[in-house]
């Protein structure tokens, strides 16, 4: 649909407004016409018996009223036009400086922009609404700041001692085979809890904007470099790389990227089957990531939802795809899933 000003809406529809008065007060001119402009001549000329075919009153008359109304219509549409036009670009100056404003306005920047001052009471009003609402935004985004900033470290110390010194516990040769039992329940359910925060801390963290630095990165290089590590998290699951991306280089995060494969590669391996298989395609465009499986395919419209959990997989927190698509999001990527011949398969276009 064409955008247009308000001011060209405006112009138009006064126009179109004022031809179709003109147009409907046709029938009422010509009644005045013959009621009161014409009524005496149309008499006299009756009277005296004057039957002259080029004299026709109501007629004269009658479109002698027509053009005078029409260019009187026509003078002052013109005139409105010329002032629609000329005068809502000074009145909407101010306006429009405050739209400039806004454009560059960036939360995590910190600083609010100085709005324009006007001495139009609505545009004034806008202005301080639009003032007070950025401020309090920067101030509440710089709250959440430090607290995740404070939470990464206040909620991870505390559980890192919680877990050495269970682990500690656990070396003691005079522990029965129950309290070692309960101890590595409680181990395990600290860790868990670890793992938790340190996701929710990193959701917080990318929703937040609080990775800003991108660089030029090769991801073939980048799936190379951590290509031990995820062998080392897929176990038994044998990791099939093809590179047709003939290195091409794309400008990312680099610990977002290293996080968003990590998490692929782990849900692969959760959904994956004893000796099964991950396929690794990366071309210049896109990454995808499959496995085989016995599961049936995945809901696609809760996957990337936080806390979802199939329930084939209820060992999961539920918020490695939900992490892996905000890191999507924030690269402005598209990630699909897909469930083809017995594979899950997720696809990130990256252009």
């Amino acid at each position: 649909m064409k955008e247009r000003t308000l001011a060209h809406k405006l112009m138009a529809r006064f126009a179109i407004c004022l031809m179709a008065m003109l147009v409907l007060s046709i029938p009422l001119l010509y009644y005045i016409t013959v009621r009161y402009y014409a009524e005496d001549l149309i008499e006299l000329v009756s009277k005296y018996g004057i039957h002259d075919p080029q004299i026709d009153l109501e007629e004269d008359t009658f479109t002698g009223l027509l053009i005078q109304l029409s260019s009187i219509v026509i003078v002052i549409t013109l005139s409105v036009l010329i002032i629609m036009r000329w005068v809502p670009q000074r009145l909407w100056r101010s306006f429009r400086r405050t739209l400039h404003e806004l454009s560059t306005f960036k939360v995590e920047s910190g600083v609010v922009p100085q709005l324009p001052t006007t001495d139009i009471t609505e545009f004034r009003q806008l202005n301080d609404t639009l003032t007070r609402i950025m401020t309090d935004s920067v101030r509440s985004y710089k709250v959440q700041k430090e607290f995740t900033e404070n939470a990464s470290h206040e909620l991870q110390t505390p559980l890192a001692i919680a877990q050495v010194k269970l682990d500690n516990l656990m070396q003691d040769e005079t522990l029965t085979e129950r309290q070692a039992s309960e101890i590595q329940q409680v181990y395990n359910e600290l860790r868990h809890m670890s793992q938790l925060s340190r996701n929710l801390l990193l959701l917080s963290k990318i929703e937040n904007n609080q990775f800003k630095e991108k660089t030029s990165i090769v991801v073939a290089d980048e799936i190379n470099a951590l290509l031990p590590h995820l062998e080392t998290i897929a176990g038994d699951i044998r990791i099939q790389l093809l590179d047709d991306s003939h290195n091409t280089a794309i400008a990312c995060n680099h610990v977002l990227l290293g996080s968003m494969l990590t998490n692929l590669v782990v849900n692969a391996v959760r959904h994956n089957k004893p000796n099964g298989l991950i396929h690794i395609h990366l071309t210049p465009n896109e990454l995808t990531v499959a496995n085989t499986s016995d599961d049936p395919p995945l809901d696609p419209a809760h996957i990337f939802s936080r806390f979802y959990r199939t329930p084939h997989n209820q060992k999961s927190n539920g918020l490695g795809l939900a992490i892996v698509k905000s890191i999507c999001d924030y690269h402005q990527w598209t990630i699909t899933y897909h469930h083809t011949q017995a594979l899950h398969q997720f696809t990130v276009r990256m252009r």
